[in-house]
């Protein structure tokens, strides 16, 4: 059980996985494979809040939902979510290399947590807005991105207009999970390969693909000359 401190504010994160209907067809060992990345991020977790926070990073799981608990105090609340960001950054990449690529949110709000049991209003809302997205990747909510100060944060988070499914139109900070690619061209090389095995490319799966390959083309320091989106 989590502890609940006096204030019940933290950060709540949630991922999925984008087409696990149906995914036992595709890929036979899914389950392994999305314990091989829970366990993962339960590894990282320990380590990035260590020395870091006072309180207990948590991930549960249900299906194919991963879910992130960080209590915090108000003086915590950006480092929190800069923790949130690293394991995302983390995540991201490996789910794509693992065939299970996830999109998610992260919001800021008061929560309960009792074994695999989530309420409260941050729980609402991260569950709501990581279902908006319309790529790989992840945002923060309006809860979030209105206490986040960017003052605290490493690079993990940058502000960009995500593709969510009501084209909100909104800019709010988003998980630079490309920040520490050295070879640009061979990790798009490889996330093109890796969304060809994913196939058939649908056009409902197609523009998922193209909004992720836009996102990374935008955190490119220097340009290519092609553009890195001009096939799938």
């Amino acid at each position: 059980m989590v502890e609940k401190p006096n204030d019940i504010h933290g950060v709540v994160t949630f991922l999925d996985v984008l087409g696990w209907k149906g995914v036992y067809d595709r890929q036979p060992d899914a389950i392994a494979n999305l314990t091989r990345l829970i366990a993962g991020v339960m590894t990282r977790a320990k380590e990035q809040q260590r020395g870091r926070i006072l309180r207990e990073v948590v991930v549960k799981s249900i299906s194919d939902t991963i879910a992130i608990f960080t209590f915090c105090a108000d003086d915590e609340t950006s480092l929190a979510i800069e923790i949130h960001g690293e394991l995302c950054s983390w995540l991201i990449p490996a789910s794509i290399d693992a065939e299970l690529p996830m999109r998610g949110a992260t919001a800021f709000g008061e929560f309960e947590v009792h074994e695999n049991i989530f309420v409260g209003k941050a729980v609402d809302e991260a569950a709501a807005w990581h279902e908006q997205g319309d790529w790989i990747g992840i945002h923060l909510t309006p809860s979030a991105e209105f206490v986040f100060k960017a003052i605290a944060t490493r690079g993990v988070w940058t502000e960009y207009s995500p593709p969510t499914k009501n084209r909100l139109g909104w800019k709010p900070h988003c998980v630079n999970w490309t920040r520490d690619w050295s070879d640009r061209p061979k990790e798009i090389g490889h996330i093109k390969n890796k969304f060809r095995q994913l196939g058939p490319i649908v056009p409902e799966i197609a523009g998922k693909f193209i909004n992720t390959l836009l996102f990374v083309e935008a955190m490119n320091p220097e340009p290519e000359v092609a553009p890195a989106i001009r096939s799938v």
